[in-house]
């Protein structure tokens, strides 16, 4: 083997070994097929630093009528002010002093785990008195940029971010997803209710698990049906990237949208 050999030999190996580490949707890039525009209910384009970026902006109260969640979340936080912090669950603490409008709950879809892109940013906050969900979706990988620059702006206002594992997974995601496109983010300054914990200290004895939809069936009292299996999501997010077919996705935005209320109840119920 001639010295010319061993360096083509060696070039493949690096080719093959950058290949492997790369995620998969990175290995080949395909432009976006051209399609048309996004129709849905709530959708809207919003631009963001000379980007625009495709929202669902929905009332919240309509994934379940006749509960009224905004009085639920007022009558909790006014509780909380007033009560000696020695009788709430240090989880919930950060959220003493805040009112329904300092507050936002966040939850993420990603195309897999540690690392991987974002694609779905769903933020349930007040607006205009009211509460709302928002659901900031990437069209395709490039947008990443665009929903996480949006969800900055929509929580430039906010105190409290309340999560289910957010310490854990969403926010270390978000900030470094931020990192990765250079978004600035303020996510460090917020208080931050990771409910995981005291729904852990509350309900382990209680129930089999405490896993989000555990609790959302014996505590808050939702039950889903055809949801789809969080497993499935990247890859309904992958042909939806491909197609431009938003039905293909319809699944995926509703778990989301019932996973925001469902952290927002279950954090009247803890709080309570």
């Amino acid at each position: 083997m001639t010295a010319g050999d061993l360096a083509a030999g060696l070039r493949r190996i690096a080719r093959d070994r950058t290949a492997r580490e790369r995620p998969a949707f990175e290995q080949v890039h395909h432009p976006a097929p051209a399609r048309a525009p996004l129709t849905l209910e709530g959708g809207e384009l919003r631009e963001v630093e000379g980007v625009s970026v495709f929202t669902v902006r929905r009332d919240a109260e309509d994934l379940q009528p006749g509960r009224n969640l905004t009085w639920e979340l007022d009558r909790v936080l006014d509780a909380l002010s007033v009560r000696d912090p020695e009788d709430v669950d240090r989880g919930l603490r950060e959220a003493a002093g805040c009112s329904r409008s300092d507050m936002a709950v966040l939850d993420l879809e990603t195309t897999g785990f540690w690392g991987c892109p974002i694609f779905l940013v769903g933020l349930l906050l007040e607006e205009d008195g009211r509460l709302v969900t928002h659901q900031l979706l990437a069209r395709d990988y490039p947008e990443e940029s665009g929903i996480l620059r949006l969800a900055e702006e929509l929580l430039r206002d906010k105190r409290l971010l309340i999560t289910f594992n957010g310490k854990s997974y969403d926010v270390p995601c978000l900030r470094e997803r931020a990192a990765y496109h250079r978004v600035p983010s303020r996510l460090h300054e917020l208080a931050h209710v990771d409910l995981l914990h005291p729904a852990r200290r509350r309900f382990r004895r209680e129930l089999p698990d405490c896993r989000l939809q555990t609790l959302e069936r014996e505590v808050v009292g939702i039950y889903r049906t055809g949801d789809i299996p969080s497993r499935d999501i990247p890859d309904v997010y992958h042909a939806f990237a491909a197609t431009g077919e938003i039905r293909i996705l319809l699944p995926v935005l509703h778990h989301s949208r019932v996973d925001l209320l469902t952290t927002a109840r279950l954090f009247a119920e803890l709080a309570a």
